[in-house]
């Protein structure tokens, strides 16, 4: 296994939630409201890394009533919060259940303000994760909860073998519509290129479609061999190198089922051990929003996995904990013993 850099780089496991919880929640952080880039708008433009995105939302579903499943289930209640969203409504808990789901359910399709800036950072050629050896030209990488945006498997996709896009059913149709949108990124990584250009760059997999999406219900799905199904070359991988999650996080029904499909996918890396393969890393980036839903989170994780904070001093400012953001990296335990 090469895990001595990545080891290294991120020092010793945490040891206490309640300790990880007060230090990062003891700082004075950042207001950002609930964190959305652009509540309202249909279309939203971003550029990252030097390229520029279109990336379309449906901020109309806040205020409607729909059915759905984790990371929103149920029948829905109107939305508790009118747009955009005052600050006096940060403490997510306070809902009631039904509420806090259909407020859930509404947030998948708009895009959070953590994803641009963790997109960014994990598909830079000098982040943790590619220094490390952890990411290659040649991994597997799933997302869970990926949103409609798609963003951080479109940065991340050209860098590696194939990207899976999990989330709902009812975000495919975003997802493939901002994949299509977005094709130039999948064929360039060179930077300042302007959009919908194909030029020759320095991406691993260019021309290649290598980033597909399949839904992944947390609380009614299994996560078996089948979520490799649809990429066309897996060099005959029956795992994933590298899960991840990105603001997945907003109150304690979603914590169990989530942990649990985290641990669920990293298995199946138990099972290919004969391979001997690195075991599989868990990467979950969020909000700072509220301290008992992430002190719940990290409780429920360290149980499954063991787990580190990625030092502010390996993120760009944007994504430093100072700044209202974390991101932890977890090995199931069972596959991994420090």
């Amino acid at each position: 296994m090469k895990l001595d850099k990545l080891l290294e780089a991120l020092g010793q496991p945490i040891q206490s939630f309640e300790e990880e919880t007060f230090e990062l929640f003891a700082q004075e952080l950042p207001s950002q409201n609930l964190g959305f880039v652009n509540s309202k708008a249909s279309t939203v433009e971003l550029t990252i890394a030097g390229r520029d995105l279109t990336i379309h939302q449906s901020p109309g579903v806040l205020s409607s009533n729909r059915a759905g499943g984790t990371t929103g289930a149920g029948k829905q209640n109107p939305s508790p919060f009118p747009t955009p969203f005052p600050l006096s409504h940060r403490r997510l808990t306070k809902l009631t259940r039904l509420q806090t789901r259909h407020f859930i359910s509404s947030a998948l399709l708009i895009i959070w303000k953590v994803t641009p800036l963790f997109a960014e950072w994990i598909s830079s050629p000098s982040a943790l994760l590619f220094q490390s050896d952890i990411l290659s030209s040649d991994s597997l990488v799933l997302e869970l909860g990926c949103g409609i945006s798609a963003l951080v498997g479109l940065c991340l996709a050209p860098r590696v073998r194939g990207y899976v896009l999990t989330d709902q059913t009812y975000v495919a149709k975003f997802v493939e519509q901002n994949i299509a949108e977005n094709a130039h990124i999948s064929t360039s990584t060179s930077k300042g290129k302007p959009k919908g250009k194909r030029t020759k760059g320095s991406a691993t997999n260019t021309g290649k479609n290598n980033i597909i999406f399949t839904p992944l219900d947390w609380e009614t799905d299994e996560a078996t061999l089948s979520l490799l199904t649809g990429l066309p070359d897996t060099a005959g991988r029956k795992s994933f190198d590298a899960i991840i999650a990105c603001d997945c996080i907003y109150n304690e029904a979603l914590i169990d089922p989530l942990v649990s499909t985290c641990a669920d996918v990293c298995r199946l890396r138990v099972q290919e051990s004969e391979n001997d393969l690195n075991p599989s890393i868990c990467v979950v980036a969020q909000q700072l929003r509220d301290d008992q839903v992430f002190e719940g989170w990290l409780a429920r994780f360290m149980e499954s996995f063991h787990t580190w904070r990625v030092p502010d001093e390996l993120l760009p400012d944007g994504l430093k904990s100072t700044s209202g953001f974390v991101v932890h990296i977890g090995m199931l335990k069972e596959a991994y013993t420090p």
